[in-house]
């Protein structure tokens, strides 16, 4: 990049000459330019007196501009279900582009901010977004860059996308409570969760409490209802701590596989998830049932949109897995208004 003073009027115009500072023009009116401007568009929009000196940048050989360089960021690093603006003030926003879940590969990121070439800013892996909603930034760290520096930092890359979002899919969802929970605590539980769903377009359509809890009978529950069109199951009363639990022995003879044993999670220490053939099987405590703020907030979307739930992943959630202090961040802006009183 070459810093340059263009003297109006008596200077021949840079080829791709942009202001490296703020300015103001007080000549024939008041005129703001922010630095990335083009001189051509200064000097189209403002009439400046013979000999007016402005601060500009023009590109060496093998430069990108920062807007063109932002845009190659952005593309690069938005995957399925986004969108790219245009570049503003050297900026561009990626946004969902339907409601989903977003999906960050944060490790990617680390190695792509690293180089040094981008600046990328994203929102928390898991995040509920609307359709619209900006997902993540990118922006070039200079006026002009270089275009092969840019080249080998998204190299690292690996022609694969960071943010993508994730829609929801799976839409039938049913209960399924033993001997433990009371009847009347079932009704709140029904309330609270189906409220839950339906804010992502699920529905709780199935919901039975069972007098003694069988592993045979709960096994026979689970697996008709798979049979039946239900695409993901939610149980209660399980104790995950005790190994002849009916819950899970019932998931043993059903030869489903246990992904998850617990969570690193708070409130949610003692949630389980569980995959008979591609259902999801959940199993809540008590703390997950009752519309408080536990890991079946983080765990849900994941569910919903065909998510993989493992220890992995999990893995990755436990940098942030005291959801009280970090769930509010995950939902959409408008989700927290509504969270915060504020809407």
């Amino acid at each position: 990049m070459r810093r340059l003073w263009y003297r109006v009027g008596d200077d021949p115009i840079p080829e791709g000459a942009v202001l490296r500072r703020d300015i103001v023009v007080q000549a024939d009116g008041r005129h703001q330019f922010r630095r990335g401007v083009p001189l051509s568009e200064v000097l189209s929009r403002a009439v400046l007196p013979i000999g007016t000196a402005l601060p500009v940048a023009a590109p060496e050989t093998g430069e990108l501009e920062q807007h063109v360089a932002s845009r190659r960021i952005a593309e690069a690093i938005a995957g399925p279900g986004t969108t790219v603006d245009t570049p503003h003030q050297g900026q561009v926003n990626v946004r969902a582009a339907q409601l989903g879940v977003v999906r960050v590969d944060a490790r990617r990121l680390q190695r792509l901010v690293r180089t040094g070439q981008a600046l990328v800013a994203t929102v928390l892996d898991g995040r509920v977004a609307e359709g619209g909603e900006v997902i993540a930034i990118a922006k070039a760290p200079a006026l002009f860059v270089s275009e092969a520096g840019l080249a080998r930092a998204l190299a690292v890359l690996d022609n694969a996308p960071l943010v993508r979002v994730a829609p929801f899919r799976r839409r039938r969802v049913a209960l399924l409570a033993g001997e433990r929970v009371r009847p009347a605590a079932v009704d709140v539980a029904v309330r609270a969760l189906g409220a839950k769903l339906q804010r992502l377009g699920a529905i709780l359509d199935r919901a039975e409490r069972l007098v003694r809890d069988e592993p045979e009978a709960i096994a026979e529950r689970i697996s008709a209802w798979q049979r039946t069109g239900t695409e993901f199951v939610l149980t209660a009363g399980s104790i995950l701590l005790d190994p002849d639990d009916p819950f899970l022995q019932a998931l043993r003879r059903l030869g489903a596989r246990m992904t998850v044993r617990g969570a690193p999670v708070d409130p949610g220490t003692m949630f389980w998830v569980a995959y008979l053939d591609t259902l999801p099987v959940f199993g809540l405590a008590s703390c997950e049932m009752y519309g408080r703020i536990s890991v079946f907030d983080l765990a849900l979307p994941y569910a919903l949109a065909d998510e993989r739930l493992d220890r992995a992943l999990f893995a990755q959630l436990a940098h942030g897995g005291l959801l009280a202090d970090t769930q509010l961040a995950r939902m959409p802006q408008a989700w927290r208004r509504q969270e915060e009183g504020t809407d």
